[in-house]
């Protein structure tokens, strides 16, 4: 056999190869650019709304720590701004199809003080008497602690509680340090063990709750026009840890189909509003230095990360710059 019939038949045989390779390779950049695009614009919503929850805040009148601990928030501008935003950044103009991109938020979640608020999609009762579909907000769900003895703990976001005690049946209500010695509960006295036990039955209850309406929402998806199978994403213990030191955010964006070829999104956030604890941290390069501020110390530089922690932030690369190193 001729040298050139041994170069057609390796041309035949490899040209192919190297065409679907370099196809390969333009579609798996495509993807990571497309999936980049969808993660900025989550996390730009995310941010959005939890801005418009700051704006929304409803404080009581009433003076002392319940007027600056028991914030009502209003979630549904907080909600309607997020997917205003998630569309805005998806390029969509339309409500028909910015309606069919809410279909793919199984929930929208808000961490508020003394509960957890849930925007989810409900089979309801309309005027006329007929089952209808569609957004709503379901009632505050406590974070509820039931010890052995019969008494129920009602936890927030700090050391501020109201308490059912089982031998005196009464309510109670106050931080952790004033009522201790007014009921019999064990666990008021113990300061490390109580903060351990807020903090678990927290997430926890986060965790049940949001798991469980995921997994409703595929009761629906036949309605909705969506064949996608919704589950709770695997979010490290760490993360939920972080989330609760104040009122934040989470929101879901699952089953979204791409573009370009087969394939869907599946995107969670979590975002935090600093309502009442710590600030909102930046992050900028300035000088080609990567720093990160709080968002207090009003610095003129073009931001561009927002994290939920400090910590967040340095595991990022960034180094913190003082308030006081104004410049």
């Amino acid at each position: 056999m001729k040298t050139t019939d041994f170069a057609i038949i390796f041309i035949i045989i490899v040209l192919p190869l190297l065409v679907f390779s370099q196809w390969r390779s333009e579609d798996t950049n495509a993807f990571a650019k497309l999936n980049h695009q969808y993660e900025g614009a989550m996390t730009i919503a995310s941010h959005d709304a939890i801005d418009q929850l700051r704006l929304n805040v409803k404080p009581n009148q009433e003076a002392g720590y319940d007027s600056m601990k028991f914030n009502r928030v209003n979630p549904e501008p907080a909600f309607d701004t997020f997917i205003h935003s998630l569309a805005l950044n998806f390029d969509v103009k339309d409500e028909v199809t910015k309606d069919l991109m809410a279909r793919y938020v199984p929930v929208f979640a808000i961490l508020d003080y003394d509960g957890a608020l849930l925007n989810v999609y409900q089979e309801i009762i309309n005027g006329e008497g007929h089952k209808e579909l569609k957004r709503v907000w379901l009632p505050k769900i406590p974070f509820s602690y039931h010890d052995n003895e019969g008494n129920v703990i009602s936890f927030t976001l700090d050391d501020y509680v109201m308490v059912y005690d089982a031998d005196i049946k009464e309510w109670v209500k106050g931080k952790r340090e004033w009522i201790k010695n007014d009921v019999t509960i064990p666990l008021l006295h113990d300061p490390v063990q109580f903060n351990q036990i807020r903090r678990d039955t927290i997430v926890n209850t986060f965790q049940n709750e949001l798991a469980y309406y995921i997994n409703e929402h595929n009761v629906y998806t036949k309605q909705l026009g969506i064949t996608y199978k919704f589950t709770l994403p695997l979010i490290p213990q760490e993360d939920w840890y972080n989330t609760i030191d104040d009122i934040s955010i989470f929101t879901f964006f699952q089953g979204y189909p791409y573009e370009r070829g087969e394939g869907t999104f599946n995107q969670y956030a979590l975002a935090g509003s600093r309502l009442f604890k710590a600030d909102v941290i930046h992050a900028a390069i300035v000088d080609g230095q990567k720093i990160f501020f709080n968002k207090s110390c009003g610095f003129p530089y073009v931001v561009e990360e927002i994290y939920p922690n400090k910590k967040e932030a340095a595991r990022a690369g960034y180094t913190e710059k003082s308030c006081l190193n104004v410049r």
